[in-house]
């Protein structure tokens, strides 16, 4: 039995070690890049922090794996008659496909947004905006006076507090007048936050506030260029904003549309057990399993597949896939967070270490746990300094 992975975040590098695990066939992950990245923390990344804690290289996850073959590709199409996917390198053949290729940006079609916007989705966007701050503080000596963060989400939110933290630590280390500097987030609908509780929204919208970052909801942003920002027809002065808002099911379903149904936000439709085609399952942010979109909701997925294959191939009764609500929660500058869960929630320091040790379990999910602790911890550990 051969099973092609495609994806290397946390629903296609699960099921690959749960594969493994269960010595089930010969397992192929085919991934973009040769490292895991942790998107949840890439807001720390781009703000100073150590990339220890978001990015893991797959050949080291998959050390103590030898039955699965880490593959650096991009796929492309497929051919479901000859069980075969084709990427740009070469095709591949399979038993078994597992899809789990993530989301896309998409900007909505704002004039000048993909031009002119930062972002922190991948490690080069956030080297791209770990460049910009340096090439502000260390070659110009100055800030912006408005830093923009587009998305109020939890991403958004995120950025806002380890940034506003950001420039005052550069200010003092380069003994750089940092002048009148805000950070503001701009959210379209009417609150923070918007897929969280309202609860969440009016405490992490008190703390905001207490750091002296701007919120502006219920603003559009209308255009973006090299130094100004336009939003609800007011231009504002700014040489960084970044975008966190927006993202879109992976083209590569669309292009492939004969194979799967899509639902209307462009997610694909699957059954019981995640099969979106004969001997094909979609796994993560590309299905519209409930809770889609989230670390947690991704491990539980692609733990199921693994399970799932071993009783086909054993020929057992099958079981269907039972999404779980995951708790949920952000950390807003440093020391303080917000989870909660099925109701309840916990902010403050309480809020920041409940926070901390989601993360922790996260990575234990994908490497040992003294391996796990190492990159947790890295997050403590700042790069050298600008």
């Amino acid at each position: 039995m051969h099973t092609v992975i495609v994806g290397g975040g946390f629903a296609g590098v699960k099921a690959a070690l749960e594969l493994s695990k269960r010595h089930i066939g010969k397992i192929t992950l085919i991934s973009d890049e040769p490292y895991f990245l942790h998107h949840a923390t890439l807001y720390a990344t781009a703000t100073g922090k150590s990339k220890a804690e978001s990015v893991i290289p797959l050949d080291e996850i998959f050390a103590a794996s030898p039955n699965v073959t880490i593959v650096v590709d991009t796929i492309t199409s497929l051919d479901p008659e000859r069980k075969l996917v084709v990427g740009k390198q070469k095709s591949y053949s399979y038993d078994s496909l597992v899809l789990a290729i993530g989301s896309v940006t998409t900007f909505f079609n704002i004039d000048g947004m993909a031009k002119h916007a930062f972002g922190i989705k991948s490690l080069e966007e956030v080297n791209d905006f770990l460049g910009h701050i340096e090439r502000e503080v260390i070659a110009d000596k100055h800030f912006d006076s408005n830093y923009f963060i587009i998305g109020a989400g939890p991403t958004g939110v995120e950025l806002a507090g380890a940034l506003n933290e950001h420039l005052r630590h550069l200010a003092d280390v380069h003994r750089t007048v940092r002048g009148k500097v805000k950070v503001t987030l701009v959210e379209a609908a009417p609150r923070i936050i918007p897929r969280s509780s309202s609860t969440a929204a009016e405490i992490v919208s008190r703390r905001l506030k207490k750091l002296g970052i701007g919120v502006l909801i219920n603003h559009k942003v209308q255009a973006l260029d090299k130094d100004t920002i336009t939003i609800d027809g007011k231009k504002v002065a700014t040489e960084t904003a970044v975008w966190t808002s927006g993202v879109a099911n992976n083209p590569f379903f669309a292009a492939n549309s004969h194979f799967f149904q899509l639902a209307p936000n462009g997610r694909v439709n699957v059954n019981q057990y995640l099969q979106a085609y004969k001997d094909i399952y979609v796994l993560g942010d590309n299905n519209t399993v409930k809770f889609g979109g989230m670390a947690w909701p991704a491990l539980d997925q692609g733990k199921f597949i693994a399970k799932h294959l071993a009783r086909v191939a054993a020929k057992r009764p099958l079981r269907a896939f039972r999404p779980k609500q995951p708790p949920s929660g952000l950390p807003v500058g440093h020391g303080w967070g917000y989870v909660e869960w099925h109701g309840f929630y916990v902010s403050g320091r309480t809020g920041y270490f409940a926070r901390r040790l989601m993360e922790l379990y996260g990575y234990a999910q994908l490497v040992p746990l003294r391996t796990a602790i190492a990159v947790w911890r890295a997050h403590d550990v700042p790069e050298v300094d600008l």
